[in-house]
């Protein structure tokens, strides 16, 4: 049976264990010394700070050795009417406050007591107590109990800050897109690079289903009461490549490269589709649409073997594997493709599990409601990444398809060994890590990172620390001396330095 409510229990624990990676290190102080700031006097008037507090309840922090009984304390209390103590500390030696009932609160006589207490010696600071909550900001979308892969990779945390912005636009190149769905609004432009005509939906709606299930991943209406959410508010461009056998020409499948990248507002082009062989023809599409500013993303295959699919595998694309899961772990899907191209990995489910994929399909419908488990994929795993790269670009629409890449890979669960690795690239996406990234800016630290162990420029690399350095196939290509330069040719390698892998790229 396919995972619903009853189980995010349990994946609460699974998820609140992940661990980010990284290697940015800022300098902590040894020791904090807090500030004396009267947060709700400096906000009197800042109404975002009056929406998560209680002003029927006032924390008062007390110099040590007093209390509610303190002559000076007694006294103000009095005065205000308030004789019920509802809270105080549990380390009066480490802080010492108390937490009052405010009789007949208004914000103006909360502030007028706060002013008077600032006025007495024994206070040192006092404000309403404040409403901490859980940062996420689940939908109310009818399915969401039964999608566990957006709330592994923390979505709802993400939705905290950004829902998505419609002038961004993701092309979802594949098998047509049945736009008419109730919870397809999102989907706006199209066409159809198969039959050659303006209309991309699914030319059979019983057969060709992938691209809806795709789409709908990527951007069902989030929030709307209906159905499931999509992973953002982001606009589709829906372009028709594969035909209604799943198959698809490298002619349909450049034309849709070349046409959605020819639109400004696209930023990212989704492709859950792929080939073992590759084609200079997709690769010179792919390489045109990334020197178009757009972040191309595909599936990696669903072999269940060493080899990453074309286009995933060229370098202008980030190569999706799949992630499964039973529940309580997280590991690389048995099907999922893995190689030294992988880049990040997301849901795309384990029906050996029950744990499978639900989106929108043709004809108002949604697959694996209830009963039955069908839909799981690198298929499934590329929208969850494609919907966080345009979260990304909803919170900063400057930032370049190299700038979001960086912000993608330096925003992931480290799932495998430490560092990049075979299997699950840099790791799990997480959405969270990835809009705070965003928002801080951290493809510019990325830049400027003193940190890392080597330096690439061009096709010489220099190596600050004791290293190996390791070709695709896994055979050591030589040991290398801390501050050492060395000359590659053109390739793929694999740098181990302190048990931590780096992926280095030679074009």
């Amino acid at each position: 049976m396919l995972m619903g409510f009853f189980a995010f229990a349990q994946m609460d624990a699974l998820r609140s264990n992940l661990r980010v990676g990284g290697t940015y290190q800022d300098p902590v102080p040894d020791k904090f010394h807090t500030p004396i700031i009267w947060y709700a006097l400096e906000n009197a008037q800042n109404e975002d700070y009056w929406k998560d507090v209680d002003i029927s309840k006032v924390v008062m922090i007390l110099r040590s050795g007093k209390d509610e009984r303190s002559a000076g304390i007694s006294s103000l209390l009095r005065k205000w009417n308030i004789n019920r103590v509802v809270g105080r500390s549990i380390q009066p030696e480490a802080i010492n406050f108390i937490t009052v009932e405010f009789p007949n609160p208004t914000r103006e006589r909360v502030l007028n007591f706060l002013r008077e207490a600032k006025e007495n010696p024994d206070v040192i600071v006092a404000e309403p107590e404040v409403i901490h909550r859980k940062m996420a900001c689940p939908p109310n979308d009818t399915y969401w109990n039964y999608q566990w892969g957006p709330y592994v990779i923390w979505a709802d945390s993400a939705w905290c800050y950004t829902r998505g912005d419609t002038m961004v636009m993701v092309a979802v190149l594949d098998q047509g897109v049945d736009y008419t769905h109730p919870d397809l609004g999102n989907v706006r432009y199209g066409y159809d690079f198969v039959d050659n005509d303006s209309d991309p939906r699914p030319d059979n709606p019983y057969t060709e289903e992938h691209g809806t299930h795709v789409a709908g991943i990527v951007a069902a209406t989030l929030n709307n009461s209906l159905g499931i959410a999509g992973m953002a508010n982001v606009r589709i461009f829906a372009g028709r490549v594969l035909d209604e056998t799943g198959g698809g020409t490298s002619t349909w499948v450049a034309n849709g490269i070349l046409g959605a990248s020819s639109i400004s507002r696209v930023r990212v082009i989704n492709m859950s589709l792929g080939s073992s062989t590759p084609s200079s023809l997709i690769q010179m599409a792919c390489d045109t649409a990334w020197n178009r500013g757009k972040l191309l993303i595909a599936a990696s295959g669903n072999d269940g073997s060493y080899g990453i699919s074309y286009p995933a595998a060229f370098p202008s694309v980030i190569a999706v594997g799949a992630i499964g899961t039973d529940g309580y772990y997280l590991y690389l899907a048995p099907y999922s493709n893995y190689g030294p191209q992988q880049e990040i990995t997301a849901p795309g489910g384990d029906n050996n599990t029950g744990y499978c994929i639900l989106s929108t399909l043709p004809l108002n419908s949604y697959g694996d409601v209830g009963w039955g488990c069908s839909w799981v994929g690198t298929s499934m795993a590329t929208p969850h990444v494609s919907g966080v790269a345009a979260l990304v670009f909803s919170v900063r629409p400057s930032l370049t398809n190299s700038m979001v890449r960086t912000i993608l890979r330096n925003s992931t669960f480290d799932l495998g060994s430490p560092g990049w690795d075979m299997y699950y690239g840099y790791g799990m996406i997480c959405a969270h890590c990835a809009v705070l990234n965003a928002i801080t800016g951290i493809e510019e630290g990325a830049k400027n990172e003193t940190k890392k162990p080597f330096e690439l420029n061009g096709n010489i690399l220099k190596v600050y620390e004791e290293a190996s350095l390791f070709y695709p196939n896994g055979a050591k290509a030589q040991d290398i001396k801390g501050e050492t330069s060395i000359a590659l040719k053109k390739g793929v390698y694999f740098l181990k330095v302190k048990g931590r892998t780096y992926k280095i790229l030679v074009l």
